[in-house]
């Protein structure tokens, strides 16, 4: 299977790490307007590759390589921006632009395969990208809120509980209390606040997303797809398989407070889509 990856800063390339080790890929494409940090990435990624049982090829800087790609993973970005923030929305002005430069370059390689949006605020560049390429909706998909959920079950310390809605501040955690939630839905935060980016923990929900997807897996994952009612991307529980992307959508049984809050994170994310 090939996989395009496309940025290959802290997320995009722990993600091609993750891919090679679990095997997730029989080719990889790796590209990033750093010519310098993609052909760095490939020395470091062949060391990797020598300590392997099985190969994986290589691709560098190509967009026509995506033509016969069966996934492409979108990470571009610029965490510095968050120096300064306090919100994810504080990157939509650079990741927008970065779409702006990508979508038309995705379109002109001849991919027709599914995207995987891991950009940030996610679920508003899951639209965007999917409104620029002009791609079935169904097979663009945000990484969104699996990452929230994994956070709020090692903050709940249990496993029956969920995170849907935006992945950003106006998440809804499910099935904990108010405190666990907040808590969570800082855990993010609280890791930049040392490391100044977070990778290992996307990278591996990402890898997660493809496992299934490639295996066919009938896992039900909290990931990002495209609500055609509400015309907007929102996490909720959903059923994936390749080449279709998304096979269903499942809301859970909600309180009226919940379903309160939920729509009020949906608006959030209208909201945030009208300010590109």
């Amino acid at each position: 299977m090939r996989i395009g990856i496309i940025g290959l800063g802290h997320v995009g390339s722990t993600l091609a790490y993750t891919l090679c080790l679990q095997a997730l890929a029989t080719e990889l494409v790796l590209i990033d307007k750093n010519e310098a940090k993609v052909d760095a990435e490939v020395l470091e990624l062949s060391d990797v590759l020598c300590n392997l049982a099985h190969e994986i090829k290589l691709i560098k800087n190509d967009y026509s390589e995506l033509e016969t790609a069966e996934i492409v993973v979108f990470c571009a970005g610029d965490i510095t921006v968050l120096e300064t923030a306090t919100d994810r929305l504080a990157e939509l002005r650079v990741t927008a632009e970065i779409v702006r430069d990508v979508a038309p370059r995705l379109k002109r390689s001849g991919f027709s395969g599914l995207i995987l949006s891991v950009t940030n605020p996610c679920d508003v560049i899951a639209l965007y990208l999917a409104n620029l390429t002009g791609f079935d909706k169904q097979k663009v998909i945000g990484s969104g809120t699996l990452i929230d959920t994994n956070r709020l079950k090692n903050r709940a310390g249990k496993t029956d509980v969920l995170v849907i809605g935006e992945h950003g501040e106006s998440q809804v955690a499910l099935h904990v209390s108010e405190t666990i939630g907040k808590l969570a839905a800082k855990t993010g935060w609280e890791i930049y606040a040392v490391k100044h980016h977070t990778a290992f923990g996307i990278a591996s929900s990402v890898a997660k997303i493809i496992t299934v997807l490639v295996k066919g897996e009938q896992t039900i994952l909290p990931v990002s797809t495209y609500d055609q009612v509400q015309g907007c991307y929102y996490s909720t529980l959903t059923e994936l398989s390749l080449p279709k992307g998304v096979v269903k959508r499942v809301i859970p049984t909600l309180t009226s407070q919940e379903a309160e809050r939920l729509q009020q994170s949906i608006d959030t994310i209208k909201q945030n889509y009208q300010q590109i």
